[in-house]
């Protein structure tokens, strides 16, 4: 579950962020040395703008006060490049830390749990959102610690060397600056915090929609609609970032406020001593130096505090995703299996979770379906839109663990199977493949990154892209476009397929791999399929009855139930369930 306290955001960012933590300490030691010399430039300027005038200033000349002046200055320079170094090297180095860790949680959940997730929000997370974190490990700690560590230092030196009065008169303005006056309105400026970054994610999800559906946006003539949704989410954006704006504005108020009564505070307090003969007058005027030159340290607090309000509101939004647990994970006793043997369904039912905001029970999409799989045989399933067999194609490539039952490939449970030496026993081509914006090639490669040339002509032909290939001037080098866009439904298809036959697994599931083909094409995919599977266990997942005549094994089903199941002909010749679903594409 998502923390959802400060402190307990705080912990697993620096739990993430762990390895490259060290340097902190360098940016702590450095900006505390940063604030100790501005503290020490104000009192010394301030205890000289008296002293010199009045002679009081001892062995110390003007020329002996603008160099200590220059060299401080100087110092607190190099101390203050320390500090941002060291600060943003922690920084930049734990936003990639948190980048990783954010995509090693994200894809064990795939693709169950990111399939139907809004692209553009998921990218927003990682992107934005993480880049919204560098404020926590750059801007915070150090300047928290230091807020604590400046005051503290500055003000015993103040009473030990001068007067437990000017502590007294300094130390409430310094308190309220730094622990008071951040929470002003602190809710509210989380709240609208929290609004912000989600509404940020809907855009960034309306906007990919937008630009991914341009095409659809303007044959229907719904640009103003879009840009109207896309100007109300900006505009309650804006709303947020007002409310807490006018917020922040009030606490910097209250805090140049706290500064101007600090100084008069101390400088009323500093004349009374003078008369009283208990600090000399260039002591008063350190004072009062060294009160302009602590505020800083405290108001850094308010300076960064508008800033984290997002940073834990990016925070929470980045765990929410990362502790998802994952659809399917690797056994803790992993087995072993060469993926010869039957495919065993035994006993299965399965019902899609509910998303994680919503608690109501989802119905039953498989129920207890019991089916042998023939090794090095071809099977085909078959069934209307909504009979669950693609749901069953998922669960044979372990997209998802059935509620009930159990799925065998040669008695191995698949979830006694390690995920990593599942996908090397079982490639598949999806009903809906995602092309990535590369070559042909590339593309190709995913699958076995070092595929020859040879093995990639191959694929192709088998898949029945070598024609269109050969056609291209690039060849393989051809760009396909962001999704495949250059490319037709049928060859993005084709292209999928390509790529799980050339993984040359034992076994091979299609998820309706040819349902974008023509027919004329289709038989020549078809023939290249069986040339390139023989000897291997294919899984066919069909609508048209025509990709499964030849098939070893037909399995109907119907409202997430096996009907039947046999030979073609057996089952055309009964006038059962196939033959209603041939007749019905056929129209007869």
């Amino acid at each position: 579950m998502t923390p959802a306290t400060r402190p307990a955001l705080a912990r697993r960012l620096l739990a993430v962020a762990r390895p490259v933590l060290a340097p902190l300490g360098l940016s702590v030691l450095a900006r505390t040395a940063f604030l100790l010399l501005g503290v020490g430039l104000f009192a010394f300027a301030g205890w000289a703008v008296v002293a010199i005038p009045t002679g009081a200033c001892g062995a110390w000349t003007t020329t002996g006060v603008v160099w200590a002046l220059i060299a401080m200055s100087l110092l607190k320079g190099l101390a203050r490049y320390l500090e941002q170094f060291a600060g943003h090297f922690v920084a930049f180095h734990s936003l990639a830390l948190l980048r990783g860790y954010f995509y090693d949680r994200l894809e064990p959940q795939a693709p169950a749990a990111t399939e139907g997730a809004d692209s553009g929000d998921l990218l927003n997370r990682v992107t934005k959102d993480i880049d919204r974190i560098e404020v926590f490990f750059a801007h915070t700690l150090a300047p928290g610690l230091t807020a604590v560590i400046v005051p503290v230092a500055a003000l015993t030196w103040m009473g030990a060397a001068l007067s437990w009065w000017l502590v007294a008169a300094l130390a409430a303005p310094l308190l309220a600056a730094g622990l008071l006056v951040p929470m002003i309105a602190g809710r509210a400026t989380a709240a609208a915090a929290v609004d912000i970054r989600r509404t940020r994610g809907v855009l960034a999800a309306h906007v990919t929609d937008s630009v991914q559906g341009v095409r659809e946006v303007l044959a229907f003539g719904a640009q103003r609609r879009r840009l109207a949704q896309m100007r109300a989410l900006e505009d309650r954006i804006a709303a947020a970032q007002r409310a807490a704006g006018a917020r922040v504005a009030l606490r910097r108020t209250v805090n140049q406020a706290l500064l101007g009564g600090s100084v008069i505070a101390v400088a009323a307090t500093a004349l009374g001593l003078v008369g009283a003969g208990e600090i000399a007058a260039p002591e008063a005027g350190l004072a009062v130096g060294a009160a302009l030159g602590l505020f800083p340290s405290v108001l850094a607090v308010e300076d960064f505090t508008a800033d984290l309000d997002q940073a834990f509101a990016s925070a929470a939004r980045v765990f929410a995703v990362t502790d998802r647990p994952p659809a399917v994970t690797d056994p803790a006793e992993p087995a072993d299996s060469d993926g010869a043997g039957d495919i065993d369904v035994v006993g299965v039912s399965f019902a899609y979770p509910a998303p994680p905001d919503d608690t109501a029970a989802r119905p039953d999409v498989l129920h207890d379906l019991t089916l042998r799989i023939p090794a090095g045989r071809t099977t085909a399933v078959v069934g209307a839109s909504g009979s669950g067999k693609s749901t069953l194609g998922a669960l044979l490539t372990r997209v998802w663990d059935p509620d009930r039952g159990s799925i065998r490939i040669g008695g191995v449970d698949l979830r006694d199977l390690p995920l990593e030496r599942l996908r090397d026993l079982v490639a598949s081509a999806p009903q809906r493949p995602y092309i990535f914006n590369a070559s042909v090639r590339d593309n190709l490669l995913l699958a076995v990154p070092g595929a020859s040339d040879a093995d990639l002509a191959r694929a192709c032909a088998d898949a029945g892209l070598d024609e269109w290939i050969a056609s291209e001037p690039d060849g393989m080098g051809t760009g396909v476009g962001e999704m495949g866009e250059r490319l037709s439904g049928g060859q993005r298809q084709r292209l999928a397929l390509a790529r799980a036959l050339l993984r040359d697994a034992p076994i091979v599931v299609l998820d309706e791999a040819t349902s974008q083909v023509d027919a004329a094409t289709e038989k020549t995919v078809l023939d290249g399929i069986r040339r390139a599977t023989r000897g291997r266990t294919l899984v066919v997942i069909a609508h048209r009855i025509s990709t499964v005549a030849d098939a070893d094994l037909v399995v109907v089903m119907d409202a997430g139930r096996i009907v039947e199941q046999g030979a073609y002909e057996e089952l055309m010749a009964s006038g059962g369930a196939l033959a209603a679903l041939a007749a019905r594409e056929t129209g007869l």
